[in-house]
Parts: structure tokens; C-alpha cells; sequence
């Protein structure tokens, strides 16, 4: 496994170093909550060709996890040469609303270098038995889950775009989705029936920033939505501030486990108790 300061930028490093941290201080309570609704989870790292179930102990279900990042997006580049930019303040974003009063970066799309890394995951995973793809209603994430699966789409593997796998929201025009039935026209192979909303429901006012807490309560919620599903083996793509809230407080791993560069697939065994 490649090393957390391997995956991220120069630019990013202070700032993923402070998410990782908020998000273990949070930890406790998440994992607190999910043991009150009466279920634990443990994971470990699992060969790809792994399939659930095998070696769970009584009381206990296993499903085999592909976790993928999307490919990288037009809004990384925008920050990347924003933050490279002569007078750079620190703090501000392209992609706020006041940088981006006309939505430029609204639901932002993946680059040509995006698309190949999302296609260079499809020699690890034509050959992997998946029961069911899970993506981000947001556009990169459903790309990239697209083309990475591509195999299993064009052979009826049924995909789900599911809210809660929404990249952290508010604030940013890049991670306000498009309404729901724009996103039905462009990918027809995705079931939408799980978005409740035509319009992206954790936009809020545009002017605040989802929290880590709120955040790393939705990777929970999408846990428990994953442990009832009948499907062993399922591909999630989704996003870098979910993914890292999934690892740090729902799975509770930290340090290399903690980030996923773009277009990266980490294949993990999650075991539930109490389901």
C-alpha cells in the first residue's frame, strides 16, 4: 500500500493531515452510535478475488468491499493552480460561490487524465465476481464506477447511485450535484430510485461546510445500509472526504489507511456483528 504522503498533493498535505485527525476525534461517538443501534464492525485488507462469507464466525456477516476514489476531477485542477497562483490568501477555493457565482465547477466532471485512470482499473476488476456497484450520485464518482466496471455494466450488473455516498457537502459549487433527473438522462445504466430529492438535498443554504461529525455519521449510516443489503461483494465509488471518513471513523484505521489518492480501488473485508 502506497504511503499517505505518496497520495496527495504538496498543496493538500497540512489540509488532509487535519482531516484525518478531526475525523478520528470523532470516531468515538460514531462508532458509539452505530453500537447503539446494535451492530460493530471490523475490517481487514482482502485479495481481490475474495468473496464474503467463507470464514465469518456464527452471528456474524461478511461482505468483500472494492473502495474507489474517483479519478481526478476539473475542480483538483482548478485547486491545484489556484493554490500554485501568485498571492494565494491560504484559504480560499475556486469553486466557493464567490468565486464561482455562474457554477462552472457545479457537480465538476472528470478530466481526460481522470477518465484513464478510472479505465486502468478495469485489468483488476474484469475478472472480480461483484454482486452489485454502489456509486456517488455526483458525476466523477458515477463515471468513474462506470468505466472501472465497465465489464459487468455491459453485463446487467445492477447500479445504484445512493446519497449518503455524497462527497462532503455545502459551500463548494463543485460538490452540489445536478438535479436528479438530469443525472437519470446522462447515465440511463444507474438506478436513481434511492435519491429521494430532485434537487441535491445536503446543498443547504451554499454558505456552510458539512462537518466532519455529520459526515462521518453518513459513512455510518451508508455502513448499516451496506450490512443489510443481500449482496457479498460490492464496488463503491465515491469521494477523498468520505472515503477518509469511512476509514478513520467507521473502520477506525489510520496513518496509510486513511486517504485514497485519485482513481485508486482498496479492497477491504468487512465483517458485522449484530446485524
Amino acid at each position: 500500500m502506497a504511503s499517505l504522503q505518496s497520495k496527495i498533493e504538496g498543496h493538500q498535505v497540512n489540509e488532509v493531515r487535519e482531516k484525518v485527525r478531526a475525523f478520528a476525534e470523532v470516531a468515538a461517538a460514531v462508532r458509539s452510535d452505530l453500537q447503539a443501534a446494535g451492530l460493530q464492525i471490523s475490517s481487514e485488507i482482502a485479495q481481490e478475488d475474495a468473496e464474503g462469507g467463507d470464514s465469518c464466525p456464527a452471528g456474524c456477516s461478511q461482505k468483500t468491499v472494492y473502495f474507489v476514489r474517483h479519478g481526478e476531477g476539473v475542480h483538483n485542477v482548478a485547486q491545484r493552480l489556484w493554490r500554485e497562483a501568485s498571492g494565494y490568501d491560504g484559504v480560499s477555493e475556486p469553486y466557493t460561490t464567490d468565486n464561482d457565482p455562474d457554477g462552472k465547477y457545479v457537480d465538476a466532471e472528470l478530466t481526460d487524465c481522470g477518465v484513464s485512470q478510472a479505465e486502468a482499473l478495469r485489468p483488476r476488476t474484469t475478472h472480480l465476481g461483484v454482486d452489485l456497484l454502489v456509486v456517488s450520485p455526483l458525476r466523477r464518482a458515477t463515471t468513474t464506477g462506470l468505466l472501472a466496471f465497465e465489464a459487468h455494466v455491459a453485463r446487467g450488473l445492477p447500479v445504484l447511485a445512493h446519497e449518503l455516498l455524497h462527497e462532503t457537502a455545502g459551500r463548494h459549487t463543485c460538490d452540489r450535484r445536478l438535479p436528479r433527473s438530469a443525472l437519470a438522462a446522462a447515465f440511463p445504466s444507474v438506478d436513481y430510485s434511492l435519491l429521494l430529492d430532485e434537487a441535491d438535498p445536503l446543498w443547504g443554504d451554499g454558505a456552510s461546510r458539512e462537518s466532519c461529525l455529520a459526515l462521518a455519521r453518513r459513512a455510518a449510516a451508508f455502513t448499516q445500509w451496506l450490512a443489510q443489503r443481500p449482496e457479498q461483494r460490492v464496488a463503491v465509488a465515491t469521494h477523498s472526504g468520505f472515503l477518509c471518513a469511512m476509514m478513520v471513523s467507521v473502520l477506525g484505521l489510520g496513518g496509510e489507511g486513511a486517504w485514497f489518492g485519485t482513481g485508486e480501488m482498496r479492497t477491504l473485508r468487512l465483517t458485522f456483528r449484530g446485524v
